[in-house]
């Protein structure tokens, strides 16, 4: 038997896509030549591995097997990389970052594109849709969460807390009703989350500000309802940050207000990147810096 590196890379594409074109574009490779390596892993190992089948590659007991070893193989490939480059290069490569869009597209993208212009080698690759991306199967290097991760082998630290509330545009409120207390709502246009699309409960705050109303316009994504109440749209419950900056926009009811928190997620083994680490220290120290506008109404 004679393994390299190379072979378990294979492997752990492999295993962590379930298909052998998902794994080629992982790889950069054609499907054909991720199936002409796992032949000749399982060749040179004298077992099968996977288990074909239609709906994809699973893998059999002796897979689960060489699992563990190949990940800890990985993890030490990755130290060792990140030991011997040359300090020139160690903020070169690809940071993958999932962040929801409100905090990721609003917030984080104009600030990650100023630090990548201090380091032009770096290249920043911003996901909307963080809970479709695996930590454990490093398909992302940093995660942001509205909740605190209970299960897994991450590191984890908060980042700040953060404020919702209600918010209109100054014509629209120009041009109905008024509102004096939570009952008035009823009478109003509402803006918010698409709740069978809705990828964590934390996020559905009509429910705990005004329970039993019923949203007129609905999106499963944040900046979608802040263009809608920049348009008029109506009211939504939307994050203090997001309403800072916008001289349109005004809060309805303030006394009310949900507090939730951002939370930072990373591989133990992605954490020794200096890339990785570098990208996590800028994005802390930005929010860090930023704390008020988390917390407080425009």
């Amino acid at each position: 038997m004679n393994q390299n590196w190379d072979d378990m890379r294979y492997f752990l594409a492999l295993s962590r896509t379930n298909s052998f074109v998902a794994a080629a574009n992982e790889l950069k490779v054609t499907h054909s030549t991720v199936a002409r390596r796992i032949t000749a892993l399982e060749e040179s190992l004298h077992t099968l591995l996977f288990q074909r089948t239609e709906k994809g590659c699973r893998l059999t007991p002796a897979g689960e097997l060489l699992l563990p070893y190949a990940e800890q193989l990985e993890s030490t490939v990755i130290r060792l990389e990140e030991s011997v480059s040359g300090k020139d290069n160690q903020l070169a490569g690809a940071v993958r970052i999932g962040a929801p869009d409100g905090i990721g597209n609003s917030y984080l993208a104009s600030r990650l594109s100023r630090f990548q212009s201090r380091h032009p080698s770096l290249a920043i690759e911003l996901i909307a849709v963080p809970m479709y991306y695996s930590l454990a199967k490093r398909e992302i290097d940093i995660s942001i969460t509205v909740r605190k991760p209970t299960v897994g082998n991450l590191i984890v630290r908060k980042l700040t807390n953060y404020r919702f509330g209600l918010f209109a545009s100054q014509n629209y409120l120009a041009e109905s009703k008024p509102i004096t207390k939570r009952e008035d709502l009823h009478e109003h246009r509402l803006i918010g989350y698409i709740d069978d699309l809705l990828f964590d409960q934390d996020l559905s705050f009509w429910t705990e500000v005004a329970p039993g109303l019923t949203t007129n316009f609905r999106s499963s994504t944040m900046l979608a309802q802040v263009n809608a109440l920049l348009a008029d749209g109506g009211i939504g419950a939307i994050p203090y940050f997001l309403a800072h900056g916008q001289k349109e926009v005004v809060p309805v009811l303030p006394e009310y207000s949900i507090q939730r928190g951002f939370w930072l997620q990373v591989n133990p083994d992605s954490r020794q990147l200096a890339r990785v680490r570098t990208t996590i220290d800028f994005i802390v120290g930005q929010i860090e810096a930023d704390k008020e506008l988390f917390l407080s109404l425009p």
